[in-house]
């Protein structure tokens, strides 16, 4: 088992002179074999070692065996070693987590934690090859694609896995010729477990199908992942190729059709990665369909869709619910661009009476859209509309309620939680749509006007 650990370790360049291994030490047969053997290894390979254990807290007297066994182990070959405890249970109710994975990640942070201390600190942790065929059973099970069929990587980061080409019974065949002593963990004999269910009954039963099955599902595993991460090459060049904006966001769909199919899901699971959501055969099935229509919007998650017409497709995270009012804005009224909110922006303008009457020979839509900037009251804000909103307009007799205005005039409820309102301290000044109240028009009287534009993106 030396020979291919080492073998192992030079495939894949885990390990390099001048290296520190933190390796991951729970006290079970792997990790004592790992452990062990580089410990053997460090002036073969130039490296210096040190072990680390998290107790869980989760098996009463047991965990307590479990450190007590590992440092006794560390101690007896002098090996450097970091012991931390934690409530895992407690902890994980509180983050709202499950056990096994707040757990995982607990370890992780210790493992790159004392690994970060090394200008070439690495984590050594005791996956195999039995470990390597569970996950991908495990993985096929609950459904995945040709990265699930990688397995575990052999290296991941500064995240080193020496025992992957090793079976379980070669590394407890290398503990007892070594008298290497280990303790088990008792909920590996549970049966309560999905990976141990798969441990106990799906591997036996594929061996006896063919005894080879281990070292079969390590060379899936490798021609899986080079073939994943050629694919990803290929498809991360033609998101660029076909990508239309610098968000990312918005793909040419022509481009996209001329793609082979296998590229289009691809191309659409990094999509939904870039935005922080889970990608599964369904929800990319039904984005492919979407883009293939060229019009309509697919929900991705709540307030996400994709969205598409006969040029382009594009994520589109401001969906609009008919019960959901669209977050408030509001910013002062000052001159220049003002970004209201994604997609959206107000452009004001402040000149001269004699500038404006200039503008106004030329468009006669700037009337609606201008005021006389010294009858507001204090200090103006443009925001969203507010319950109580009222407004005078000019062609209409007194002040009358913004609902009412929208309601004859038929307004979509998005448009008004879109709309945007511009108010002073006595009230409304202008409304988006329907122009100024009367108190504000400009009269022989008036010196500057405050002229404002609205800029926003087509959804």
């Amino acid at each position: 088992m030396r020979r291919k650990v080492l073998r192992t370790i030079r495939q894949y360049q885990m390990i390099a002179p001048g290296d520190h291994i933190v390796v991951g030490f729970s006290g079970g047969a792997d990790s004592t074999a790992l452990l062990a053997l580089l410990w053997e290894l460090r002036s073969e390979l130039s490296i210096t070692v040190s072990a680390c254990h998290l107790n869980h807290q989760l098996r009463a007297q047991e965990a307590n065996r479990d450190e007590a066994f590992v440092r006794d182990f560390c101690a007896q070959r002098g090996i450097p070693l970091t012991v931390e405890s934690q409530d895992i249970a407690a902890n994980a109710a509180q983050q709202r987590q499950s056990v096994e994975l707040y757990a995982r990640q607990q370890r992780y942070e210790l493992f790159e934690r004392l690994a970060a201390d090394f200008p070439q600190g690495k984590i050594a942790t005791a996956h195999n090859l039995n470990d390597n065929a569970e996950t991908m059973l495990f993985y096929l099970a609950r459904g995945t694609g040709m990265s699930g069929m990688g397995g575990i990587p052999p290296v991941r980061g500064r995240v080193i896995r020496p025992l992957i080409g090793c079976t379980r019974a070669e590394i407890e065949t290398f503990c007892h010729d070594a008298g290497l002593s280990f303790v088990t963990d008792s909920t590996n004999l549970s049966d309560d477990y999905t990976r141990n269910r798969i441990r106990h009954y799906l591997v036996p039963l594929m061996e006896q199908l063919n005894g080879a099955f281990l070292e079969h599902a390590d060379q899936l595993s490798q021609t899986a992942r080079l073939e994943d991460n050629f694919l990803e090459e290929l498809c991360s060049r033609e998101y660029e190729r076909i990508c239309l904006d610098s968000s990312g966001r918005t793909l040419d769909r022509q481009r996209f059709l001329a793609l082979h199919p296998a590229v289009q899901r691809r191309i659409l699971v990094l999509l939904l990665r870039r935005e922080g959501i889970q990608p599964d055969f369904e929800r990319v099935g039904l984005m492919q369909q979407r883009v293939a229509v060229g019009r309509g919007k697919t929900e991705l998650k709540y307030g996400i869709a994709l969205k598409a017409d006969e040029a382009a497709f594009s994520i589109d995270r401001e969906v609009f619910y008919r019960n959901r009012r669209q977050p408030y804005f509001e910013h002062p009224l000052v001159p220049g661009v003002c970004e209201l909110f994604r997609g959206k922006c107000i452009e004001v303008k402040i000149c001269s009476m004699q500038e404006y009457k200039l503008f106004f020979n030329k468009d006669h839509g700037i009337l609606k859209n201008s005021f006389d900037c010294d009858k507001m009251k204090d200090i103006a804000v443009v925001r969203q509309r507010r319950e109580g909103d009222r407004i005078t307009l000019k062609e209409q007799g007194g002040s009358r309620p913004l609902k009412k205005i929208w309601n004859e005039a038929r307004t979509p409820q998005e448009e008004r939680w879109r709309a945007a309102v511009i108010s002073d301290a006595q009230g409304v000044v202008w409304v988006e749509g329907f122009g100024c109240d009367r108190r504000v028009l400009p009269d022989e009287n008036s010196k500057r006007m405050v002229w404002v534009r609205i800029k926003e993106e087509q959804r």
